[in-house]
């Protein structure tokens, strides 16, 4: 072979070489953007899970506030009827019976 169809072989060998590497470029670009799609809807759903879960989470923290006012509101009231010595009594008499 003469040099002239050595680099003419070359030449084409290179430009073959160059379209499967811009296909290949493709497809990856392609793909690339796919996953990137995914991922921001992956993001979003997220995003919407963390806001509903604060929320239910204030909604819960609210609730037991509530209660525990209410609760509050009873243990006074319960304080007057009997007493607060005589609850810190029952308190005292509660634990030794339950250490022994």
């Amino acid at each position: 072979m003469e040099n002239k169809e050595i680099l003419l072989a070359i030449t084409e060998l290179k430009s073959s070489i160059d379209k499967r590497f811009d296909t290949l470029e493709k497809q990856f670009d392609n793909r690339l953007d796919s996953v990137s799609e995914e991922l921001y809807k992956i993001k979003k759903y997220l995003d919407t899970v963390e806001v509903q879960q604060s929320e239910d989470t204030r909604k819960i923290i609210n609730k037991i506030e509530k209660e525990l006012i209410i609760l509050n509101h009873d243990v006074k009231f319960l304080a007057e009827k009997f007493g607060i010595h005589d609850m810190k009594l029952y308190g005292i008499e509660r634990k030794l019976n339950t250490k022994c």
